[in-house]
């Protein structure tokens, strides 16, 4: 199990089978709150919905292709953040995330994200990591901005979100820090 310190009481996690009770509570209290940007909130009614996607996040850590973190802060699950997908040939990696609303406003995310960057870097060898969110979602942009990542572009409407297309905006960051 990988564990990666993101400040004082605050620390990244991988996802275990032991987390689908809290994590489905999480995302369930959540679920107004974070179906404004997230496609799979309908999908997850039920505990054996996020049990699913546990097990999908062991099976892509173990294949090499994903690795996903309860984001911890005090002790407290509130949220998740990580790696979507790991393009091993390439070294690229595209992290995803989302935080209870309760837990917004604090950096939170920001040191998640910063600490995940940095072990993309430094133990997965990484060279290029991507935030895609889309064009409207303000606070995942400013944490991508905020986290030293640059804007790359626009893909026009790239996902369906219950009952419209949203645009994404692209952000990438090089091992070189650019």
């Amino acid at each position: 199990m990988v564990i990666i310190p993101a400040g004082p009481g605050l620390s990244l996690v991988q996802l275990q089978r032991e987390d689908a009770g809290e994590l489905f509570r999480v995302t369930d209290e959540n679920r107004t709150h974070l179906r404004r940007w997230l496609p799979w909130l309908d999908r997850t009614r039920v505990p054996a919905a996020t049990s699913s996607f546990i097990e999908f996040t062991l099976g892509a850590a173990a294949a090499g292709t994903g690795l996903h973190f309860a984001i911890q802060d005090g002790g407290r699950l509130v949220g998740v953040c990580g790696y979507n997908q790991i393009d091993r040939p390439n070294r690229s990696a595209q992290i995803g995330y989302w935080l209870a609303a309760e837990a917004q406003g604090r950096g939170v995310m920001t040191r998640s994200v910063t600490a995940l960057v940095g072990h993309g870097f430094s133990q997965l060898d990484l060279h290029r990591q991507t935030i895609v969110c889309a064009e409207q979602n303000v606070a995942s942009a400013a944490v991508a901005m905020r986290c030293g990542f640059q804007p790359e572009g626009l893909a026009r409407d790239a996902e369906w979100l219950y009952d419209h297309f949203v645009s994404h905006r692209l952000f990438a960051r090089l091992r070189d820090g650019t």
